[in-house]
């Protein structure tokens, strides 16, 4: 009996769905995660659905398998730069590809369409970056590129409620507005002028225009709130907000509005090259960019509006880390010269975190002075290149200490004055880093890190959330992107906290809202019933 054409297309074009959703959720993320032990599984799986095809169907079925896999991710790596690039390239893929599975797999042309048609459908109907994250979130918005100069590989980026409207605004740095990207390619350059020109402008830097940007959400998407609609004294509190960091150093400043040239090319390479003399070279860059800091803040090594819930006008200038406290003036010396953030400590008072040679945990006493209730020592944690998150991830009123370093802790101030160690990474995990701890959509604060695969020996990290124990951390959920930036709060107002990130060297925002359906489950079920279903095929064949 002849099968339904339009059933038969039916059919492939839904195996086909089934293919992309059961290597994209399960199959990759077992590799990623496993490894050799995903493959040792997947080679006998692999065998047995090999052989659970009838032999008059087994090569329809393979070339339609490895064509949808191939089409899909050819149509992923087309290059997008340009609209023609993404036209062509993409066609030369369909056809490619189709002819391919049409000649070795001897399929009709409507299974061939099937297979096109889903292929393409997957690649423009949806965030892809969508399908490594699935699980547990979809991707709710994803930004243009922001930045397109040349010379920055990342932006800082941070939360602020900046017209308490309740929610929260996404704040960044880019120039995307002020510097497009040019509609054609440059021309290449022909006679001698041009060359001159061209070498005279790769040869020198030039400063680079950066802009503040404050993204809200609106209409169902992120936009902009132009800068000159918001005061001076809030533009000053979101920059505050930031976390300190130094994109495009050494090469750039950021200074008024742009990316400033510290050096040239040329001096700067040959200067580098005269290896008695580059350690200072590098010296004078760092001492250079102290000084553009103390010139910004008036002389202080660091100053703050507000810090934590009780502490205001914070700063640290000449020796001494003067500000309120519950709005009474406190004062002291101190080595440190800067401020990170505040804990709440056993005693029940409000910590606040300074970094110099050491961490310091300061307290203020109820006479104005200020007394060192805990220390950590550069032996005791690698602290030059580490993040310090408090959070009372045991819910016992006291904030524990999260140290995103190499290793990374989870330290609880004791009454005496001391640290306990809660948990360490392991001593050969150069990967694992907290990066939050905050409730995600309407769950229960957790802590949220970036960590590498269970098994491979590689440095790839990606996000995931976990749950504290006394016998360690507890995976809760896992997004396959190697996300930097990563900020955690409601930027669409629902009362749910969204996950905000970006990739490196891509200057786009993510925004991954979490959701409820089982998705892992159902994949597994249908990845169930697939093969199932050959079974089934194949006795009835028989």
């Amino acid at each position: 009996m002849r099968r339904n054409p339009i059933l038969a297309t039916v059919g492939w074009a839904l195996y086909a769905i089934a293919l992309l959703l059961i290597y994209h959720l399960l199959i990759k993320p077992a590799f990623l995660d496993l490894t050799w032990i995903a493959l040792l599984a997947f080679l006998p799986l692999l065998a047995f659905c090999y052989y659970v095809v009838h032999p008059d169907e087994r090569r329809q079925v393979l070339a339609f398998t490895v064509g949808i896999l191939l089409l899909d991710r050819a149509l992923t790596r087309v290059d997008v730069k340009t609209t023609a690039a993404l036209l062509i390239g993409g066609a030369i893929a369909v056809i490619v590809i189709g002819l391919l599975v049409k000649w070795y797999g001897r399929l009709n042309w409507k299974a061939v369409g099937s297979l096109v048609v889903i292929a393409l459908l997957a690649n423009i109907t949806f965030n892809r970056d969508t399908l490594a994250a699935l699980s547990h979130f979809t991707v709710k918005y994803e930004s243009d590129r922001l930045y397109n100069g040349q010379w920055v590989d990342y932006f800082p980026m941070a939360l602020y409620d900046v017209d308490n409207d309740g929610k929260q605004e996404i704040i960044t740095y880019g120039n995307a507005d002020e510097l497009p990207l040019p509609e054609e390619a440059a021309k290449k350059p022909e006679t001698e002028e041009e060359k001159k020109e061209l070498a005279d402008k790769l040869l020198h830097l030039q400063p680079e225009p950066v802009s503040l940007y404050v993204l809200t959400w609106k209409d169902g998407k992120m936009v902009r709130i132009p800068n000159d609609q918001i005061s001076p004294e809030t533009m000053a509190r979101i920059k505050e907000q930031m976390p300190t960091d130094y994109p495009g150093f050494p090469y750039y400043t950021m200074k008024d509005g742009q990316l400033v040239p510290n050096v040239q090319r040329q001096s700067y390479a040959e200067g580098m090259l005269q290896v008695g003399t580059a350690p200072y070279r590098a010296f004078m860059l760092d001492m250079d960019n102290i000084a553009n800091q103390l010139a910004e803040n008036g002389g202080s090594m660091d100053l703050r509006h507000q810090l934590g819930s009780k502490y205001k006008d914070l700063h640290i200038k000449d020796g001494m880390l003067t500000g309120t406290y519950e709005d009474k003036p406190f004062g002291g010396t101190t080595k440190a010269t800067k401020l990170l953030t505040t804990m709440i400590l056993p005693d029940g008072k409000e910590g606040l975190l300074a970094m110099g040679e050491h961490l310091s945990v300061l307290e203020v006493e109820p006479d104005g002075t200020v007394n060192e209730a805990y220390t950590l020592t550069r032996k005791e944690a690698e602290l030059a290149t580490a993040e310090f998150i408090p959070a009372d991830i045991d819910h016992d009123k006291v904030d524990e200490l999260l140290i995103a370093g190499k290793p990374s802790y989870i330290l609880k101030p004791k009454a005496d004055g001391t640290w306990e160690i809660l948990w360490a990474s392991s001593d050969k995990d150069k990967s694992f880093r907290f990066s939050n701890f905050a409730a995600v959509g309407n769950s229960k604060p957790e802590i949220i890190a970036k960590a590498k695969s269970w098994v491979s020996t590689t440095d790839s990290r990606y996000l995931s959330g976990y749950d504290y124990t006394p016998d360690g951390l507890k995976e809760n959920w896992r997004i396959y992107l190697p996300l930097i930036n990563v900020q955690v709060g409601d930027v669409d107002g629902d009362k749910q906290n969204e996950i905000v990130a970006t990739i490196y060297n891509t200057h786009r925002v993510l925004v991954f809202k979490p959701h409820n359906v089982p998705v892992f489950a159902l994949t597994v079920i249908l990845f169930i019933g697939l093969l199932g279903y050959g079974v089934v095929r194949r006795v009835r064949h028989a």
